[in-house]
């Protein structure tokens, strides 16, 4: 199995990050796991070992101990409590991060199919100044940065949502191109909050794909 590092600039001792296609992270999963999905669709059982599978290699990776990952209620990942992490995956791709509990309070990472982001979406999804910056580009990079774009409120859900516990919709944040690398996020109608600080990096993966990740530090 080979995994592909991702924001290697933000992997340390406590953290790993990295991605692969969905048909090589198949195979068998810890028994607990298996019984959160036996009754789903063949294609959702296929995502979900995915994803299984490659938090255990990362998180072997930190010396961390075997653990399953199950599933809460909502759908999410039950993470143990000497870890924090999150995974997502795409039709082929799959992406995780894992870090130790004293190198990080929350993790939100996204990766996401480019040109998925039909402009009928953009008033869903992006707030009026979103909108206007989309408005100024190519047609070439439009497609690339309207995912970026969605990839990393995605991304920001994840890492505030085990904090907060708070659902957050499209428009409660905007998003902004620091550099090429990195973005920051705002709330447009309140006062910014701590999770609001990190930035948001985002990374290239290939012609077709884009990955994002939050880091909320301790």
């Amino acid at each position: 199995m080979v995994i592909h590092s991702l924001f290697p600039d933000l992997a340390t001792p406590g953290i790993a990050i990295g991605w692969a296609p969905l048909e090589d992270l198949q195979g068998t999963l810890d028994p607990s796991e298996w019984a959160d999905i036996v009754s789903a669709a063949p294609s959702r059982q296929r995502e979900f070992i995915a994803g299984r599978r490659l938090v255990k290699v990362l998180a072997d990776t930190l010396e961390l101990p075997s653990r399953p990952l199950r599933r809460a209620s909502d759908r999410s990942p039950l993470w143990a409590a000497d870890r924090r992490g999150s995974l997502s995956h795409c039709t082929a791709l799959c992406a995780a991060a894992v870090g130790k509990h004293d190198a990080v309070q929350s993790i939100g990472i996204d990766i996401e199919m480019i040109g998925r982001i039909e402009p009928k979406l953009w008033p869903t999804l992006f707030s009026e100044n979103e909108r206007a910056y989309f408005n100024s580009l190519d047609p070439e990079r439009l497609a690339t940065e309207t995912t970026v774009f969605f990839s990393a409120k995605e991304a920001f859900y994840k890492c505030q949502y085990p904090l907060t516990q708070s659902w957050v919709g499209f428009q409660d944040v905007e998003v902004m191109r620091i550099d090429d690398c990195t973005l920051s996020v705002t709330p447009p109608n309140l006062p910014p909050q701590p999770c609001h600080g990190p930035s948001i990096h985002t990374a290239r993966l290939d012609e077709m794909h884009v990955a994002t990740i939050m880091l909320m530090p301790i």
